[in-house]
């Protein structure tokens, strides 16, 4: 089963503004990478998949 970038964050509880400090971001741009998971980097990806203790390959990237 596969799920969407903003679905494993809620699923693990965690805020936006949590992702986006992991990812030396300011919490617009991940809201924007939330929408858009397609530009997300794959070390950006994988950063996300290890803090929310999830496979990179139950998390959907692309719309």
């Amino acid at each position: 089963m596969t799920i969407t970038l903003k679905q494993a964050r809620l699923i693990k509880e965690k805020r936006q503004k949590d992702l986006a400090k992991l990812l030396g971001i300011h919490v617009q741009t991940y809201r924007k990478l939330e929408q858009h998971p397609e530009e997300l980097t794959i070390k950006q990806a994988k950063k996300i998949c290890d803090f929310l203790k999830i496979s990179y390959d139950d998390i959907f990237f692309t719309l």
